[in-house]
C-alpha cells in the first residue's frame, strides 16, 4: 500500500474535526474489579474493600459478552456502595481477533464488541478500555482490521464515550516492525501499535488507521512483580522496582514515538499491579501521578490493599486524620514521592530537606519534618 493520497488525508482530517465531543476523563486513581468467576462475583467479593478504600474511579473488567450481560448489575452494586463513583469499563479484547477480516468485521462488531460499548455508554461510563495483547501479536493483520473498525464504530454509535487501550508497557520489546530499522510498512509482522495510538510514520506509510484518530488514553501495563518461578511462590518486587519499571516504559514509549509508531500526544496513565509489589513503591509513584490498579478480588494482596487505601485517602485529603492508622510507612513513602525523595518509607534528613525545599518553592512555611502539618500541605497543594 502506498502513501495516503491528498484526498484521503483530507477526508481523515474532516472526520477528526467532526468527531463528537468526548467526555473528559477524571484525573484520579482507578481500581479494577475482575475475577475468573465473573463480574458479579468480582463485585460481590470486592465490596468490603471498596467501602474501606473508597476509590473515586472503579473499572469493571470482563469479556465483551459478559459485560453486555452483567455490567449493569455490577454497576448498580458499585454505585450503591460508592455513591458518586466514576465508572470505567474494560473489555478483554483478544477472544475473537483472529475472526476479523474485511468481510466479517462488521458482523463481529455487532455480535461481540459493540454491545459492550453500548452498555458502557448507557452506564454513563467515562472510559471504555480495549485490553489487547497476545492476539495482537499472533494475528496483527486481523487485530488492525478489528481495532480500526471498532474505534470508528464505537465513536459513531457511542458519542462522548472516551476510548482507551491497554497492552504491553515496552513497545520496543513487542515491536510493530522487526526489520528495516523499525520503519513502518504494510507487512503486519508485529503488534499493531499504530492502530490504537496513531503515529506520523504510520500515516505516511498509508497503513490502515482509524479514521476518527487514535484512542483517547493509553494505559501501559507497568507490571513490576518478578516472574513466578516454577513450583515456587510468587516473589515480591523490592522497593524501587516499580519506579524503575515505569522509567523503562517511558523510555520505550519515547522510542516508539520517535519511530512514528505512536502519537506522543496520546495521554498515558500507568496500569500497575495491586499484588507482589511493595505498597511503599506504589504509594510513592502514585503521589505524583494517577494510577490504574489491577485488580480485586482475584489479584490483590495486603500490600495492594495498603497502597490503595493510602492513595484513595490522599485524593480525599484524609491522610493523617486517623490517629489509629496502621499504614504509616506507606503514608511516609507517599509523602516522599510527593516531594521527590526516595520512597522507602523511612523519613530521614534527606526527606526532610526535600520536603523543606518543596514547601519553600510553593511559598509555604515548614521545616520539612514529617507530621500532620506537612501531610496537610502535601495533600492540599498542587
Amino acid at each position: 500500500m502506498g502513501a495516503l493520497d491528498v484526498a484521503e488525508q483530507a477526508v481523515q482530517h474532516e472526520l477528526r474535526k467532526s468527531a463528537p465531543p468526548r467526555r473528559a476523563l477524571t484525573p484520579r486513581h482507578a481500581f479494577t474489579l475482575w475475577s475468573g468467576d465473573g463480574l458479579v462475583s468480582a463485585v460481590e467479593h470486592a465490596l468490603p474493600l471498596l467501602r474501606e478504600a473508597r476509590p473515586a474511579v472503579v473499572q469493571l473488567h470482563a469479556g465483551p459478552l459478559a459485560l453486555a450481560d452483567h455490567a449493569r448489575a455490577a454497576a448498580r452494586a458499585v454505585r450503591s456502595a460508592l455513591p458518586g463513583v466514576a465508572l470505567w469499563v474494560g473489555v478483554a479484547w483478544d477472544g475473537w481477533v483472529d475472526e476479523a477480516t474485511e468481510g466479517t468485521v462488521e458482523r463481529l462488531l455487532e455480535r461481540v464488541y459493540l454491545p459492550a460499548a453500548r452498555v458502557a455508554l448507557g452506564l454513563g461510563a467515562e472510559l471504555f478500555v480495549i485490553n489487547s495483547e497476545a492476539a495482537g501479536k499472533l494475528h496483527p493483520g486481523e487485530a488492525r482490521i478489528l481495532a480500526c473498525a471498532a474505534i470508528d464504530a464505537i465513536r459513531a454509535e457511542c458519542p462522548g464515550l472516551a476510548l482507551g487501550h491497554t497492552a504491553y508497557d515496552q513497545p520496543h520489546h513487542h515491536p510493530e516492525e522487526r526489520d528495516r530499522g523499525g520503519r513502518i510498512d504494510d507487512d503486519e509482522e508485529g503488534y499493531p501499535w499504530s492502530a490504537y495510538l496513531g503515529g506520523a510514520a504510520a500515516r505516511a506509510a498509508g497503513v490502515r488507521l482509524p479514521r476518527t484518530g487514535p484512542v483517547d488514553i493509553e494505559l501501559p501495563q507497568q507490571y513490576a512483580a518478578p516472574p513466578k518461578p516454577k513450583d515456587r511462590p510468587q516473589p515480591m518486587a523490592g522497593v524501587g522496582s516499580l519506579q524503575r519499571r515505569i522509567a523503562g516504559s517511558r523510555a520505550s514509549f519515547a522510542r516508539a514515538a520517535a519511530l512514528g509508531w505512536i502519537d506522543p500526544a496520546v495521554p498515558v496513565l500507568g496500569y500497575v499491579q495491586a499484588h507482589h509489589v511493595d505498597a511503599r513503591d506504589t504509594a510513592c509513584v502514585g503521589a505524583s501521578q494517577p494510577l490504574a490498579l489491577w485488580a480485586a478480588p482475584t489479584r490483590i494482596d495486603a500490600d495492594g490493599r495498603r497502597a490503595l487505601r493510602v492513595l484513595c485517602a490522599a485524593e480525599r485529603r484524609e491522610l493523617g486524620t486517623d490517629p489509629g492508622e496502621t499504614d504509616w510507612p506507606v503514608i511516609r513513602a507517599w509523602a516522599q514521592g510527593r516531594v521527590g525523595a526516595a520512597g522507602d518509607g523511612a523519613w530521614g534528613p534527606r526527606s526532610t530537606a526535600a520536603a523543606a525545599t518543596w514547601l519553600r518553592a510553593r511559598g509555604l512555611d515548614g521545616d520539612g519534618r514529617f507530621g500532620a502539618e506537612l501531610l496537610a500541605a502535601l495533600q492540599a497543594t498542587p
